[in-house]
């Protein structure tokens, strides 16, 4: 992380509330408990790009679980969870933010029309739209497609290790570099 950011503050959202995507239950973001390293990802659950970044989290999950690490995804609405979860995107936790209120307490960009598109031109766009493509991964445009999200690592007791925020939809932070913050010494496929 680059010196100057400011990393997350994640009293802003230890009262948030989450729905569960499996039960429906509601129960405070899982973030705010801290019972071990927590590397949460936001996701929107119809984007092929969360679709796919999803997914090479899930590749890391075992090595995760094995160290202790819980793996928990926080999408920003509930259109499209029940394909995500169908299709088996996500192996770690899977919960549901519906009023993007952790979204906006951790400061996660918001595009405007003019901005988004811009975003999806880009190199790095272009580059993961030619992947999802490579990999059949399905996804649509029905969702909020103006959301960006990020990946929060935590380690117990709340000290925040990484704060990645996207700036842009296609911007997600590789598997082996998860393991390395987190200092687990094993080969995650790169993506």
């Amino acid at each position: 992380m680059a010196s100057g950011v400011i990393k997350a503050d994640l009293s802003k959202i230890a009262g948030n509330l989450v729905k569960n995507a499996s039960s429906g239950e509601v129960c405070d973001n899982p973030a705010s408990r801290l019972k071990g390293s927590v590397p949460p990802s936001a996701f929107e659950f119809s984007s092929a790009f969360c679709r796919l970044g999803a997914r090479d989290l899930s590749v890391i999950h075992p090595q995760l679980k094995a160290h202790n690490v819980r793996l928990i995804g926080i999408g920003l609405e509930q259109l499209g969870v029940e394909e995500f979860l169908e299709k088996r995107f996500f192996s770690g936790e899977l919960y549901v933010d519906e009023k993007k209120k952790n979204y906006a307490d951790l400061g996660y960009k918001r595009h405007g029309y003019f901005s988004i598109l811009t975003a999806l031109i880009s190199r790095a766009a272009r580059a993961m739209i030619s992947r999802v493509k490579q990999e059949g991964v399905e996804g649509n445009f029905a969702g909020d497609g103006l959301q960006t999200g990020g990946t929060l690592i935590v380690e117990r007791g709340g000290k925040v290790l990484l704060d990645f925020k996207q700036d842009n939809p296609a911007d997600h932070v590789e598997p082996a570099k998860i393991l390395e913050i987190l200092g687990i010494k094993s080969e995650a496929p790169s993506s």
